[in-house]
This record gives C-alpha cells, structure tokens and sequence, in this order.
C-alpha cells in the first residue's frame, strides 16, 4: 500500500488542474452570426381601444403580405458558457374581420423583437438559459362596417424575462439536432409567453453552417383599458432557414 505524501497530492492536483486549463483553452471562444429567413403563420387577436381584430396570416400568404423584414442571430460560445442575441423586423399588412366579423378591416403589424440570453452548460448537450425579450409593435385596424369608418392605431413596447434550456444531439461531427423551449413574461410584460426551437444544423466548413428548423412564438399581452388598451395575443410560427459565418 502507497500512502502518497502532502507534496506528492499538490504536485499530482497541479497537474490535474493544468490539464483541464489546457483543455479549456483548446476550445477557444467561437462566434456564430446568421442571417435566416422564416415562413411564419400569425394566427390570434390583435386590439387597440375599443376596436378587436382576428388576425389569421397563414405562411403561404405571409410574403405576399410582407413589406419588409429583417431576421438576424448570434452565438458567442465559451466552453461552459454563452450569450444568445436575436433580432426580427416584420412589417405586415393583412386583411381581416372584427367585432365578431360585423366589421371588415385592414390590419397592419409593424413588429421588433430584440432578444439577449445568457447560458450555462450543464453538459456537452444541455444547457439552461435566462436573458430578456423587448417587443415593439405598431398595429393600425382600419374597419369599415355598417356605421362607417373606423381607425385606431397604437405603439406599445414591453419587456419579458425569459427562462428555458437547449438540447443538442450530435448527428455526426458536422450535423446536430438543437431543440429549445423557454418561458418567461410572469406578468412583468406579457401575462405569459412561450417559444420553441427545433432545428437541425449543418456544419458546412469550418467557416459556414446552415440550418433548417421550425419555431414558435405565443405572446399574450394587454395592457390599459378604454381607448389607451392594447391587446396582442398571437401566435407566430413557421419553418425558417438560416445561414451564417462562424468565427
């Protein structure tokens, strides 16, 4: 039996922890940016004052009513840890009916959502997540029904604490399955907001990657009441195809 001394456990701790430094820096912080693009379905109840909205945009008829859109993503990874941003710009405009379709109306959605998360790897394919999503939004309803004309036009913008986790299953080296779900609002923005992420991602070189996927997004918010209420509760989602740089 060998009873190992004060100096012989420090030296062997020693090497123990300067092995794991070695490992750590062998994987450097990598940056992945993306473009992508994502034919979104929209389908819930849109409010601004008195007047109510059904809105329902399927993805085959989201670009024809699409003005502009702009759909961007980031990932900075450490070896235990990285930060998540995300940004999407749609500007829509789609015809739809209110008050119970007695009125028909011209719906349009001007919509900015701006995402920042921070991750911690519990594993090589899990981590938890928590950051904070802003929505800014300007929706116009002009109906036409029975007694004229109506329009009514509100600006709101809000703040959700998001809380979540992501999964990835290695396919192959270059191929990996990444699927997330978060939750967040708790009332400080939205009374409650939910999203998933199913991707599956290709590693074309060692400066591209591709990827293909579904998502959905459900935000529940209102705020005020009488002419200053404003009411958002949709549904977004649809398959989204992205491309981007890592470095």
């Amino acid at each position: 039996m060998v009873i190992l001394g004060r100096t012989s456990c420090m030296a062997i701790l020693a090497l123990l922890l300067s092995a794991g430094a070695a490992r750590a820096q062998s994987r450097s912080f990598e940056s992945t940016l993306e473009a992508y693009l994502m034919g979104a379905s929209m389908q819930g109840t849109v409010g601004v004052g008195p007047a109510t909205a059904d809105v329902d945009v399927p993805a085959s008829s989201v670009f024809s009513n699409l003005k502009f859109a702009a759909l961007a993503d980031y990932r900075g990874e450490a070896p235990r840890w990285a930060v998540l941003a995300d940004v999407v710009y749609m500007n829509l405009g789609k015809a739809g009916t209110t008050d119970g379709g007695r009125f028909s109306a011209d719906v349009g959605a001007e919509e900015f959502i701006g995402e920042v998360d921070g991750t911690w790897r519990t594993s090589e394919s899990f981590e938890v997540l928590g950051g904070a999503r802003y929505t800014s939004l300007t929706t116009t309803l002009n109906s036409t029904g029975p007694l004229g004309t109506r329009e009514a036009k509100g600006t709101k913008g809000w703040f959700d604490p998001v809380v979540g986790a992501q999964i990835f299953v290695p396919f192959s080296r270059a191929v990996q399955l990444q699927v997330r779900g978060d939750i967040g609002g708790f009332g400080v923005g939205c009374t409650f907001t939910w999203q998933g992420i199913v991707r599956v991602n290709w590693r074309v070189s060692k400066l591209i990657r591709v990827g293909v996927g579904y998502r959905v997004l459900d935000q529940d918010y209102e705020s005020s009441s009488g002419t200053d209420r404003f009411r958002w509760n949709v549904v977004t989602q649809g398959p989204l195809v992205a491309a981007g740089v890592v470095f």
